[in-house]
């Protein structure tokens, strides 16, 4: 019985150590270990990717794959009818890390330019600005002491930065109150990813967020009501080049992006120079790296139920 414990224990331990071997290469110089997230401005889809948690493959791409049923709005519910196409559902995201680039796609049916909305600000709902987290913190965590990123790459979004590019020292905040989404007062709930959850749930959909899971869109699941989807402030460091902007282009291929793996009608893909951020990097890592890969890698999570009425508007 003894061994079997400290077999047991010593398996924990093992396991301990690769996670902090893994987060320890986001302070070393490479992305690995660092968390990719982004939403639609209304909330009504999210999804990441954690860099180094699935195989790179031979063309240096990683590729994160998100629900096609858990995209959510008033006209489409969730997925489409026959012959229709849901803009609001996100397919997955790719990222690919060489010596001195990052170069990240995007998949879904969400045009650049965002979707009419005629009761949304601007008249349209689009693309929440994309945030990654070298720190090994929650996302909540990395934005109050400094360590979070970001990158506004639709120009029709409600962001509180002007121009196109990355920053560091991010300041996130939520527009889905502007954005006929999932705020707070949301429909008489809590709002958030509680009323986006069940909502999915309701309609017969399955909820994903790519390699994350929804304790990290929830500040370590504390907060289901929270729901920072784009930059409010931040130090601009560097701009970005499109590779595609909806249609899948040869400069995109060239890269050795597999087209073949999202769904989705658009593919939005850009880079942009890592000597911009290479600096900010520290060289060690903490306990703290341990946060993201439990919430990365959690195998289950517990959802609260809400009872939906009939009339209750969708987002």
């Amino acid at each position: 019985m003894k061994v079997k414990k400290i077999s047991s224990f010593l398996k924990v331990a093992i396991t301990t150590v690769g996670i902090l071997s893994v987060a320890q290469g986001a302070y070393a110089g490479s992305l690995t270990g660092s968390a990719f997230s982004i939403s639609l401005e209304c909330l009504n889809d999210s999804t990441g990717l954690l860099l180094g948690k699935n195989p790179t493959d031979a063309n240096g791409w990683q590729y994160a794959f998100d629900s096609n049923k858990d995209g959510m709005n008033g006209n489409y519910w969730v997925g489409a009818a026959a012959g229709q196409v849901n803009p609001y559902d996100i397919s997955g995201m790719a990222v690919k890390e060489t010596a001195d680039s990052v170069i990240i796609a995007i998949n879904g049916n969400m045009k650049l330019t965002g979707e009419a909305e005629s009761g949304a600000a601007g008249g349209q709902i689009g693309y929440g600005d994309l945030f990654f987290n070298m720190s090994g913190k929650t996302f909540l965590n990395a934005m109050n002491s400094g360590d979070l990123y970001g990158i506004r790459f639709a120009s029709a979004n409600a962001s509180g930065v002007q121009q196109l590019g990355v920053y560091s020292g991010v300041q996130a905040k939520t527009v889905t109150d502007i954005k006929e989404g999932y705020t707070q007062a949301y429909g008489g709930l809590a709002g958030g990813y509680n009323s986006y959850e069940s909502q999915v749930q309701r309609g017969s959909g399955t909820v994903g967020y790519g390699d994350l899971t929804s304790g990290y869109f929830t500040n370590n699941g504390q907060n289901n009501s929270f729901n920072l989807n784009e930059i409010a402030s931040g130090k601009y460091l560097t701009g970005i080049s499109f590779l595609s902007q909806g249609a899948i282009t040869q400069e995109l291929l060239s890269t050795g992006y597999d087209s073949s793996k999202f769904q989705g009608t658009q593919t939005i893909a850009f880079q942009f120079s890592k000597s911009a951020i290479s600096q900010a990097v520290p060289e060690s890592s903490t306990v703290a790296g341990l946060t993201i890969f439990g919430l990365a890698f959690a195998g289950s999570q517990i959802r609260k139920k809400h009872k939906f009425s009939a009339n209750q508007k969708l987002a």
